[in-house]
């Protein structure tokens, strides 16, 4: 399959097709790291975690360097097939992955001590509450999600990347308004060290707009704005 110059902001066609790209991009290092913070907002020690959308593992694996046990749930067959070499690779025991839908979770009721999704993707935003929903099912303590607020799709080309439904706005007041999560906003500095990795990583998700813009800025770094919300 030849490859194009971006997705053009296609999630689904990056997790169904590209998920190599995903690796790259969850990957390139962040500076603080979204997981260090967090840990300094909410107290992971000692839990047990259900991260829903696991991707390829990066975000279960983080976690586990700071919670007892972590069950990383995807529902993308090669994404979660790239997650589970990696626990074959490294022998990390306290982390498991399992096939599922952030919607309709593969666990029983009050069975792990958090939910987490971290930067989790779903469309209709409306998809959400019933995250949001499971997650209250099955958590015994807090429900944590970790996304972009609104503004800050994109970091900080949000003004450069077009053609794109940004539903930031919309997420945001089901987590504020009509569940009453709590929340805080971090920051934190992408480096992707060459102007070719950023174009063949994050231009190619961002879109053709985003990769001009890099280009003829000689830009290699992204400057990200998440929102960690959390409910017990």
């Amino acid at each position: 399959m030849s490859r194009p110059e971006s997705i053009e902001n296609r999630w689904d066609i990056l997790y169904r097709d590209y998920p190599e790209v995903y690796e790259a991009f969850s990957n390139t290092p962040y500076s603080p790291t979204v997981y260090e913070q967090l840990s300094g907002i909410l107290d992971l020690h000692g839990k047990e975690v259900a991260d829903v959308g696991a991707g390829t593992g990066s975000s279960s694996l983080a976690l586990a360097h700071y919670a007892a046990k972590v069950i990383g749930i995807e529902r993308e067959a090669a994404m979660l097939q790239k997650a589970q070499e990696k626990v074959q690779g490294s022998g990390a025991g306290r982390v498991t992955f399992l096939s599922g839908d952030a919607m309709a979770l593969p666990l029983a009721d009050n069975s792990v001590d958090w939910v987490t999704g971290i930067t989790l993707a779903l469309y209709p935003p409306g998809q959400y509450r019933d995250f949001i929903r499971e997650g209250l099912r099955v958590a015994k303590g807090s429900v944590v999600y970790v996304g972009i607020p609104p503004g800050w799709y994109g970091g900080d080309l949000y003004d450069v990347i077009e053609d794109v439904e940004k539903v930031d706005d919309e997420v945001d007041r089901i987590f504020i308004e009509e569940f009453h999560f709590a929340y805080q906003d971090i920051f934190s500095n992408q480096d992707y060290g060459t102007v070719e990795h950023i174009v063949n990583t994050y231009g190619f998700i961002f879109g053709k707009k985003a990769i001009a813009h890099l280009k003829r800025e000689n830009k290699t770094t992204i400057r990200w704005k998440f929102r960690v919300y959390w409910r017990a």
